[in-house]
C-alpha cells in the first residue's frame, strides 16, 4: 500500500468515523444541544480574524455569519486530520489488519485536544474546569471520543472488505 493510499484511507476513516460519532451524538443528547455546539466551534472559527484566539466565554461572544456551516466543516475537517494521524502513528497494519484497541485507545487519546487546546481557547478552562458541571462535561468527552474511535475501527474494518487487498 502507497503512503498516499495510507493517507486517502486515513481521512476515509475519520470522516466515517465522524459520521458515526455525530449520528450518536445527535441520538443521545438530540440535535439542538449537537448543532448548538458546533455553532459555537464556528462562532470561534469565524471570529478568529476580529477576536483573536482566546474568548472569555464563546457562548457570550458575538455570534458570526455562517457560525453553523463553519462549526460542522471545521468539525468535519478535524476528524479527518484526525483519521489521517491515525494512520500515522499506526502505520498500514491498522489498515490492513485493524484492531479495537487502536481505534479505542486513539479515540480516547483524541479527547486531549479540546480538553488542552480547544475549550480553554473557549474560555472553558482546561478540561472544562470553568464549566458549571466540569465532571459531567469531562464525561461526555470521553464518551464522545470512545464513539469516534470505534468509528475509526468500525470504518476500517468496512474498507477493509472493499478496498484494502
Amino acid at each position: 500500500m502507497s503512503f498516499v493510499e495510507l493517507l486517502v484511507l486515513g481521512a476515509t476513516a475519520g470522516l466515517g468515523a465522524t459520521i458515526i460519532a455525530d449520528i450518536v451524538a445527535v441520538l443521545r443528547q438530540g440535535w439542538a444541544l449537537t448543532h448548538g455546539f458546533y455553532c459555537l466551534v464556528g462562532r470561534w472559527v469565524g471570529a478568529l480574524p476580529q477576536h483573536g484566539l482566546f474568548h472569555n466565554d464563546i457562548r457570550t461572544s458575538t455570534p458570526v455569519q455562517r457560525e453553523a456551516m463553519l462549526g460542522w466543516a471545521a468539525h468535519i475537517l478535524l476528524g479527518v486530520i484526525y483519521g489521517v494521524a491515525f494512520v500515522l502513528v499506526f502505520g498500514s497494519s491498522a489498515i490492513i489488519t485493524p484492531e479495537l484497541w487502536q481505534g479505542l485507545g486513539f479515540g480516547l487519546a483524541t479527547v486531549l485536544v479540546p480538553w488542552l487546546i480547544f475549550q480553554p481557547l473557549f474560555g472553558w478552562g482546561i478540561g472544562m474546569s470553568k464549566a458549571p458541571e466540569p465532571w459531567k462535561m469531562r464525561i461526555k468527552g470521553v464518551l464522545n471520543h470512545t464513539v469516534f474511535g470505534l468509528g475509526i475501527w468500525l470504518t476500517i474494518t468496512l474498507l477493509n472488505g472493499f478496498f484494502v487487498p
